[in-house]
């Protein structure tokens, strides 16, 4: 393995290092966006039942309202019959008494199936609550360890940056604007071993003089961009 070979190959770590920390970094945020965003639906789902619950209860007054409206009525026509002038307006009287009865025992099963459903969704209501509580606890959580480890983690992008730089000076000046592109385009990347002939970035294969001048320690880009090394053997 020739020197620069070496030095590539060293420079080539360092800038996978860097690339990991930054990754664990860029994961910090994410990772607290994606719990935001549970906090976020959880807080929705919430609202939404406690939304069904109001109108659920909403719906229940204004039947248990008609049913007394229904039930005064009733009396009223039971009033009406004693003083009722003939047999006609008696059955008349009669059938719609019959009538409020019957709508009146639907409404009594509507109410008790609105309230069956008001339990049911109050102990929605609960376990959404909970939810929340447990999503946002998550968030915080994640927050905290986030918040703890995000110092070491700059404090070590900042160390492996000065020994990329430190890496970097053994570059000739004349291809390192090229290599500043690479590593650009490329990231962590950049820099690409040769095994078994090929350019383990993109599989192109080395003729054999360019192999020959690569182990001989000359400085070169593959046709993908990447400087090239030799591996130790």
């Amino acid at each position: 393995m020739s020197a620069s070979s070496q030095a590539i190959k060293a420079l080539h770590e360092l800038h996978l290092k860097l690339h990991g920390v930054r990754e664990d970094l860029a994961r910090g945020p994410r990772q607290i966006a994606a719990k935001q965003s549970a906090v976020d639906k959880r807080r929705a789902e919430l609202e939404a039942r406690r939304d069904k619950l109001k109108q659920l209860k909403v719906t229940a007054d204004q039947k248990n309202l008609q049913l007394k409206t229904n039930e005064a009525k009733i009396n009223d026509l039971r009033a009406k019959l004693n003083v009722a002038a003939s047999n006609r307006e008696y059955e008349i009287i009669t059938g719609q008494i019959a009538a409020d009865t019957m709508a009146n025992s639907v409404l009594e099963d509507e109410i008790l199936e609105t309230l069956t459903r008001i339990d049911q969704m109050q102990a929605e209501v609960k376990e959404a609550e909970q939810d929340v509580a447990t999503a946002e606890a998550a968030l915080k959580q994640t927050q905290a360890d986030v918040a703890a480890r995000e110092p070491g983690l700059k404090e070590a992008a900042a160390a492996l940056e000065q020994q990329v730089a430190e890496a970097e000076k053994f570059l000739p000046a004349d291809i390192v604007p090229q290599y500043r592109r690479a590593v650009q385009g490329f990231g962590a990347d950049a820099l690409a071993a040769v095994e078994n002939k090929v350019c383990t970035a993109c599989h192109m294969q080395l003729t054999a003089q360019r192999l020959v001048e690569l182990n001989s320690g000359k400085l070169m880009f593959c046709g993908c961009g990447r400087l090239l090394y030799t591996p130790e053997r």
